[in-house]
């Protein structure tokens, strides 16, 4: 059938140039781009295709494509690739046994259909989904069809980085190869592709993470999950949190790894060798209980610093200790709160807080900045109101942490690197096996 037959509807009308009316029996008619019947010589009205013809269409010639990408760069199984269309388009590499692996465009179930992503399936479907953003690279994606073809064909186990749902080996792909060669549960790896499968309330979704959480693995425990973060800003970072519930904590990896506390959340990644790193982790996944800067801080005494008059904080909802607590948490472990509750010390850093109501600017920010390091100290800003982009940059730059302070106490990161050192508190966790959860 030709590409005009197939994308559109033709139509008779009550008579042709001829006087007659032209008939469709017996066949398709085809016409020119004037609207001429090239069988007959009459002229034909065309309807116009509906939506719907019209994505079947597209689709259809998005997997032939698909399909002639895959056989110019993979000519060792180009002869078992399929264009399937029964019981919806998907490439299809039959393997042994009637098993099959397939690539497809899918949507979770409702009410997490929304959104679009490609689904590389099989043998097993009711395997974990291991699926890519909608707008993933073709070379990528039948590089990962054939990669998991190729491991169930030769009944190997599946090469890095596609085992991971990645395109290129970087450090967070390597980490989880090292952890995976010690015996370590690695539930999901995420670099460039920011697009998993995740369990939420209500069913499996995909979830994009956005690359404020940096690259990151997610590892499965003694009754916790730990997560390790690659952050462009920060550095290394982990957190651990029991599969019960609860909230996120920080590990403090300066104390684990180098044997020295960490006064910012992060370690340089030049001072982390990843061997060891992989190492603390594989220990930290075996253990019943990991410790946590959360228990730190509810220790009686809890850090013996030289502690640094900053400015107070001004009469307000916002609770000193609160706010203090709410810092520790995230790794800032030498600011507290002095004996009579209303500033909040720091040798590391000077704590300013903008009561302006106006937002704070590029100047502002580097007056601020400026008292901080006449102290020879980092900056750390309170603040109820937003400021500008100029002074988040800046403040960037500065390695400053921009913050602002809810009612309650509750902080929330401005610029990069305070986005950064803000806990995950999002209550997703690696998808299971697909079971009656499968991809429409």
């Amino acid at each position: 059938m030709d590409v005009v037959t197939a994308a559109y509807e033709v139509l008779p009308v009550r008579s042709g140039r001829n006087g007659r009316r032209p008939s469709v029996a017996g066949g398709s008619i085809r016409f020119d781009a004037n609207g001429i019947d090239v069988t007959s010589g009459s002229e034909t009205a065309v309807g116009f295709p509906t939506s719907d013809m019209l994505a079947a269409a597209g689709s259809l010639f998005m997997y032939e494509a698909l399909g002639k990408r895959f056989r110019t760069r993979h000519p060792d199984l180009a002869g078992r690739l399929q264009v399937s269309h029964s019981p919806e388009l998907h490439l299809v590499v039959p393997l042994t046994g009637g098993r099959s692996v397939v690539l497809a465009q899918r949507r979770f179930a409702r009410p997490y259909h929304h959104t679009p992503v490609w689904a590389v399936v099989g043998p097993d479907i009711f395997e974990t989904p291991r699926i890519w953003w909608g707008i993933t690279a073709p070379d990528t994606l039948v590089d990962a069809l054939h990669a998991r073809a190729v491991a169930e064909l030769e009944r190997c186990e599946e090469q890095s980085p596609w085992r991971w749902d990645e395109p290129e080996t970087g450090e967070i792909v390597a980490l989880a190869d090292d952890l995976a060669a010690r015996g370590v549960d690695v539930r999901m790896a995420v670099a460039q592709n920011r697009c998993r499968a995740v369990e939420a309330e209500r069913g499996t979704k995909a979830e994009y993470f956005g690359q404020d959480l940096g690259d990151f693995l997610v590892v499965q425990g003694l009754g916790r999950s730990i997560k390790v973060f690659r952050k462009p800003l920060s550095g290394w970072i982990a957190e651990v949190r029991a599969d019960d519930g609860g909230s996120w904590q920080r590990l403090d990896l300066g104390s684990l790894l180098l044997g020295e506390s960490s006064s910012a959340p992060g370690v340089e990644p030049g001072r982390v060798d990843r061997a060891k790193l992989a190492g603390l982790v594989a220990d930290l996944a075996r253990l019943p209980r990991v410790p946590t800067l959360d228990d730190w801080f509810t220790a009686p005494d809890p850090l013996p610093v030289q502690r640094v008059q900053a400015d107070a904080l001004p009469d307000g909802p916002a609770p000193v200790e609160v706010v203090a607590y709410g810092l520790a948490r995230m790794g800032f472990t030498d600011v507290v709160p002095d004996g009579t509750g209303s500033r909040l010390e720091s040798g590391t850093f000077r704590i300013e807080w903008w009561t302006r109501a106006k937002s704070m600017g590029l100047g502002d920010v580097q007056r601020l900045y400026g008292g901080a390091a006449v102290e020879g100290r980092r900056l750390i800003v309170l603040s109820e109101s937003s400021a500008t982009r100029p002074a988040l940059a800046f403040a960037d730059q500065a390695r400053a942490f921009l913050f602002t302070v809810s009612s309650s106490g509750l902080l929330h990161g401005r610029n990069d690197l305070a986005k950064e050192a803000v806990l995950d508190e999002s209550s997703w966790s690696p998808a299971g096996a697909l079971l009656d959860r499968r991809l429409g």
